[in-house]
């Protein structure tokens, strides 16, 4: 961010400073102090502002900062868009931290707040205090990749209103005793993301879950006593596991074994170094109301679509497998697995099917061509390979 905007509407600013010689962020009425009066705000001090502001409101994101300097009129009816959602980089980033430390006005208006592009210039500090600006509106946060200390940790407590907190990019030891007692009076928080560098959370209080938990991102050190003696929220519908080297197989299944029949949505990824090659085989079985799993191959066989381990008729919808590529993981589960498993009954709604371009798949080969044509029956149903 540069204190100045370009009057190219392919550049994205959030400074409020008027095109001029002007190097600190100036207030809202400073800026339309300094605005040109044209023959189009003649014209646009007509319009209803009302109007105007409902004109801005239907503009689809990232928002064109060079509206600003169309007129007074539309100034103030674009400002706060311009900092609903900012667009942040690591050239824009101070700039931002400087306009919204020195101001109360610009902080109400961001609801989504996007530091994950942010690495060398994501100081505790900035955050901290970008977080305590932006406390009263900001419905979003997504941590910057580099670290995320206690005094962060302090300034989440404030914001009520936050319904997303993911912080799976940050890259700093972060005590998850620590991270609970920030959150657990957050009302509307909903999806919780733990940081992949989260130490043990060993004696965990049941009492600190967030009231409206919703979807649920496992990383970390986090250990086999966590999942087993936890007691998770029953409002979980979405989980996700990823970078949990110490996790082992029956950690997992008693995890699902809890949760499994109220989730919609799971998903696994690559690695998981203590996870057997057949962990995920059940997984089907301990949910039986899922509808899309995500899976790398490594962990799962054929054995994972047999009548074992799913019951006719299952819900599943989509269906996507990961591959590490590594030797012999591309023939634990074929094309035709899966063709059969729908045909037979036992995953009916099955439509959407994603394999990794890993697993050797080609619309050449027949047991492909006949996943195809299973799924090409289905409505918007179809295989992709990527």
């Amino acid at each position: 961010m540069s204190s100045s905007i370009s009057s190219d509407s392919s550049s994205y600013g959030l400074s409020t400073s008027p095109p001029s010689t002007a190097t600190s962020p100036l207030s809202m009425s400073d800026l339309a102090s300094e605005l040109p009066e044209t023959d189009f705000d003649l014209q646009s001090r007509h319009i209803p502002f009302e109007i105007l502001e409902l004109i801005m409101s239907l503009i689809p994101p990232p928002f064109p900062a060079a509206l600003l300097y169309v007129s007074r009129a539309f100034y103030h009816a674009s400002i706060k868009h311009v900092y609903q959602r900012p667009n942040l980089s690591p050239k824009n980033y101070l700039p931002f931290v400087t306009t919204i430390s020195s101001s109360d006005i610009f902080g109400k208006y961001v609801r989504v707040l996007d530091l994950r592009f942010i690495i060398q210039s994501g100081k505790n500090s900035y955050t901290s205090r970008i977080l305590r600006r932006c406390s009263k509106s900001v419905e979003e946060f997504y941590a910057p990749q580099t670290s995320f200390g206690y005094a962060p940790l302090i300034s989440v407590r404030h914001c009520h209103k936050l319904r997303v907190l993911d912080l799976s990019l940050v890259c700093e030891t972060v005590d998850l005793r620590e991270l609970f007692l920030a959150i657990r009076n957050l009302q509307s928080l909903t999806v919780l993301n733990f940081p992949r560098s989260s130490v043990f959370c060993v004696g965990f209080d049941n009492s600190l879950w967030p009231p409206n938990l919703d979807t649920l991102g496992l990383a970390g050190g986090i250990s086999d006593e966590f999942l087993t003696n936890t007691i998770f929220p029953h409002t979980i519908t979405t989980l996700t596991m990823a970078h949990c080297p110490f996790i082992k197989t029956e950690a997992v299944h008693s995890l699902l074994s809890q949760l499994g029949p109220l989730l919609k949505s799971v998903r696994f990824a690559f690695p998981m170094m203590t996870l057997t090659t057949n962990g995920l085989d059940p997984i089907l079985r301990y949910c039986p109301n899922l509808r899309q799993l995500s899976v790398p191959t490594d962990y799962i066989t054929h054995r994972m679509l047999s009548p074992d381990n799913v019951s006719p008729g299952h819900p599943l919808e989509m269906l996507d497998l990961d591959c590490s590529g590594m030797l012999g993981q591309s023939n634990k589960i074929q094309a035709d697995d899966i063709a059969l498993a729908i045909l037979e009954g036992l995953l009916p709604k099955v439509r959407i099917v994603r394999a990794s371009i890993k697993l050797g798949w080609s619309k050449d080969d027949e047991e492909v061509s006949e996943l195809i044509e299973v799924l090409s029956e289905k409505e918007n149903g179809g295989l992709w390979i990527a």
